[in-house]
């Protein structure tokens, strides 16, 4: 099939929260930077309705006429995130039978498909009310995959006719309201009621009903079928004016670690006494679990943050109540390091444990990801990088015993496909440390090659116990010189 390049569309933060006024969906997976970097794809994601109504509004400005939809489908093959490009690709461009492909980052993320028809005065009696959400206090449903068996329900129909023509000045001008009105209406289900707070929108099939003869101002919604392999939920649509099923996914929750206590329980009496730790990415996942160690064994522990302060000020104060030594600090590796760890010139490091990544993700490109491999290589190598050169060019560093721990990965040694970026800039970590060690008599670097570990990143894909990581960690911590 081929396809032929309609236009393009770039869909910001800002843009987001605009949709959720216009929608109703005000899940933090879209909305919330911090809470959202805990989540599946490690940031805040652009609404699939949102880009889908953008492509469409792209396609619909082409026309002249009025139309309507008598059909709708769209898969939701990638997630889109926010400040990226999307190029929208048509075929069958001058057919009343439309396929748009949207691709991001050299990726196909979204298949839609619709049929149009040239618009009548048939429907205009079939018009929303203006109905607005409390934006304030949004409720955002919470719901375990077993609960949402059967579960039936209904979403008022949120309407902002002045917020629509914002977004989608096209569809405002040249579609029924009523049909843009419950398109809007499948996002505010899946985002907000079900599965809700932990959901991921797999797709919408939607056929508008001709002979409709009344529009009533809230969509009822049926789950129709569940799939536990998947966690994956078909919901069935009911309202006068529309029939369809939407697909929607129940995402894996944030991992919660151990807690601080129960680490203790597993660290000999004064293990790491003597160790003064800087913990770069400290603040969750396998940092969280290294500041706790070394604390519970009687180490002092100094942990950064890049964005999550709150979850930083949990971990420190978890470990404070249970007697340990931990104080948190703002750094990010992307950026220089300026006076960041001037309170620490009175304190002197031994042990520098470097966790600072970026979310890893799965290649969609047949050979090599360029974009790919430099997000990694920016904290891998180059972050990295700056950080000891900060502490090298200090005099009371440059010759001392001082100890880095880089962890790498075991696909190094079993290739995974779609991973090549990530494989390729752990093993030129490994390297760079390596070529360090020879370079300063008197550091040490260790790089092992850990598994896959249950942590924030590996949610989704690993079903086992927190206390696994905590042992992995642990035994490699037992192996570095004090």
């Amino acid at each position: 099939m081929r396809y032929i390049l309609l236009g393009e569309f770039v869909i910001d933060q800002d843009l987001t929260l605009i949709f959720s006024r216009a929608s109703g969906d005000f899940n933090p997976l879209h909305t919330n930077p911090i809470i959202a970097r805990r989540y599946q794809f490690g940031s805040t994601v652009v609404h699939g309705v949102c880009a889908t109504l953008k492509a469409l509004d792209l396609y619909i400005g082409s026309r002249s006429e009025s139309v309507s939809l008598t059909s709708i489908k769209a898969s939701y093959i990638k997630p889109i995130r926010h400040g990226d490009k999307v190029e929208v690709f048509v075929s069958n461009l001058n057919s009343s039978d439309v396929k748009l492909k949207l691709v991001c980052q050299g990726s196909r993320c979204q298949q839609i498909q619709f049929r149009l028809k040239i618009r009548t005065s048939k429907h205009l009696h079939l018009y929303p009310k203006k109905y607005a959400i409390n934006e304030k206090h949004p409720i955002c449903s919470d719901i375990l995959f077993e609960e949402s068996q059967d579960k039936i329900g209904a979403v008022p129909l949120v309407w902002d006719e002045e917020l629509t023509a914002e977004l989608f000045p096209s569809l405002k001008r040249c579609l029924p309201d009523y049909q843009v009105c419950l398109i809007l209406g499948t996002t505010n289900i899946v985002g907000m009621h079900c599965p809700g707070l932990n959901s991921v929108y797999g797709s919408f099939r939607l056929s508008f009903v001709e002979e409709a003869l009344s529009f009533e101002q809230s969509l009822r919604y049926k789950v129709s079928h569940s799939d536990h392999r998947f966690m994956k939920s078909l919901i069935s649509l009911i309202h006068p004016a529309v029939q369809g099923e939407l697909e929607a996914f129940f995402r894996a929750r944030p991992v919660v670690q151990c807690g601080f206590d129960e680490i203790k329980s597993l660290v000999q009496p004064n293990q790491f006494v003597g160790q003064t730790a800087l913990i770069i990415g400290g603040s969750r996942g396998l940092g969280e679990i290294t500041g706790k160690l070394i604390s519970a064994g009687k180490g002092r522990v100094f942990l950064t943050y890049a964005s999550g302060k709150s979850d930083a000020e949990a971990v420190v104060n978890n470990i404070k109540a249970g007697g340990g030594h931990c104080e948190s600090l703002y750094y990010d590796v992307l950026t220089p390091v300026n006076n960041h760890f001037k309170f620490l010139e009175n304190q002197k490091i031994t042990h520098i444990y470097y966790f600072a990544s970026p979310q890893i993700e799965k290649s969609g490109t047949k050979i090599w990801n360029e974009l790919l491999f430099r997000k990694y290589t920016d904290f891998y190598l180059t972050g990295l990088a700056r950080l000891l050169e900060y502490f090298v060019s200090n005099s009371d560093y440059h010759c001392s015993r001082t100890d880095v721990f880089a962890p790498s990965t075991e696909f190094i040694n079993e290739p995974i496909k779609g991973y090549s970026e990530y494989i390729a800039s752990k093993a030129a970590m490994e390297l760079f440390a390596e070529q360090l060690e020879n370079k300063y008599s008197g550091w040490r670097f260790s790089t092992p090659r850990l598994p896959r570990l249950l942590t924030d990143q590996t949610s989704s894909v690993l079903q086992e116990s927190p206390t696994k990581a905590v042992e992995t960690i642990l035994a490699q911590l037992a192996k570095l010189y004090y």
